[in-house]
């Protein structure tokens, strides 16, 4: 036996709210033309009053709340080589719609279908809430005295419904990834978890979004290149609207928020999500010589000194009063890189934390 159930309650002249066990819904219009639009889409209805004859038409937001299709065979070409731009090189991602096109694991459609129905929750919480105002403007501007008791009734149901529909909203749009992790695959995550944690409490780390070749290497403390690069501070967090019994490893790269995750490698950008396997990003390590114009972090490697402004012969240039000597740090480098379009660079202070890192992470694709 199916029970069912649906209330409809009347706000104002020609709005109602429906409840029902699918979801709340609100219909406009007076009786014989309805608009209702609700969380799985919008419907439409005409008809004549007492004549039994009527017209509608039902229109699906999309096919969010259905089974997310296969996902379509990518072809994987050779990992390409970061945009050059004249003479600098530019280290970024695809576009995060080019990212999602190129997903590899299907939890990508199923957590972009559950911020989707958010986006339509909110537009419904959105339309109630203006029409109670409307309505209280209304009432306010009439000549027509509402009590002090009847207001306080009439507010509080106002802001119980928009706030049920908003929690209402917000558990049936989040999803829920629980991990049951074997004993080999748990060490390797922990192991993964641990070198980001030490990778997040080095004294420098930055993204590097742009490397540009320098032909002035005189005025530049003899650097052949120069590099632009943002400080970022790694932590624990979830995305938007998912819950899990694990902490995620978030690393914020630019334009995108990267989450490293048991099984997959999240990209996050707005409202929009892709999702990769470890085996599908190529990880790289190196060591790298940098001329530290700021102060060098309190755990950097300080390898060699320069000049602000060297000669030829790579001593001080004695033409400038303003030279100072620059100390020479090794740092640690690490290259994200795939087919699909992931392209970034990460920059810390210390080269044998981020070397563990890298084998961490390659780890998690054996």
């Amino acid at each position: 036996m199916v029970f069912r159930f649906r209330r409809s309650f009347k706000i104002i002249p020609g709005v109602r709210l429906n409840v029902s066990g699918s979801g709340a819904s609100v219909t406009l219009g007076p009786r014989g033309l309805h608009y209702t639009v609700g969380p799985g889409g919008r419907r439409t209805t005409i008809g004549l009053p007492g004549s039994g004859v009527s017209w509608t038409s039902y229109q699906p937001y999309g096919a969010a709340n259905a089974s997310p299709p296969p996902l379509p065979d990518v072809h994987q070409p050779p990992v390409p080589d970061p945009i050059e731009v004249s003479q600098a090189t530019v280290i970024d991602s695809a576009p995060i719609d080019e990212l999602v096109a190129n997903s590899t694991i299907d939890i990508a459609q199923t957590l972009a279908a559950a911020r989707s129905r958010w986006g339509r929750y909110k537009i419904l919480i959105g339309m109630l809430t203006a029409l109670f105002a409307t309505g209280a403007l209304m009432v306010a501007g009439s000549a027509f005295a509402v009590p002090p008791l009847a207001a306080f009734v009439l507010t509080a149901g106002a802001v119980l419904i928009v706030g049920s529909l908003a929690i209402h909203g917000r558990q049936s749009s989040t999803v829920s990834l629980e991990y049951e992790l074997s004993a080999d695959f748990s060490s390797r995550f922990e192991s993964l978890a641990s070198a980001f944690h030490d990778l997040a409490s080095c004294g420098g780390i930055w993204n590097v979004p742009l490397e540009m070749q320098e032909a002035d290497w005189k005025r530049n403390a003899g650097a052949s290149k120069l590099i632009r690069r943002h400080p970022i501070s790694l932590g624990r967090d979830k995305p938007l609207l998912v819950k899990s019994n694990v902490d995620f490893l978030k690393l914020p790269l630019g334009k995108e928020t990267f989450y490293l995750t048991p099984d997959a490698i999240l990209v996050t950008a707005g409202r929009t999500i892709a999702a990769f396997a470890y085996q599908d990003v190529q990880f790289a390590f190196r060591n790298a010589r940098f001329i530290e114009e700021e102060t060098p972090p309190r755990d950097a490697i300080v390898v060699d000194q320069t000049w602000r402004y060297v000669n030829r012969k790579g001593g001080p240039d004695r033409r400038f009063n303003n030279n100072r000597q620059l100390p020479i740090c090794l740092y640690g480098e690490i290259d994200m890189r795939s087919a699909a379009g992931v392209n970034e660079r990460i920059q810390c202070s210390r080269g044998d934390v981020a070397e563990r890192f890298v084998s961490t992470l390659a780890a998690m694709s054996a």
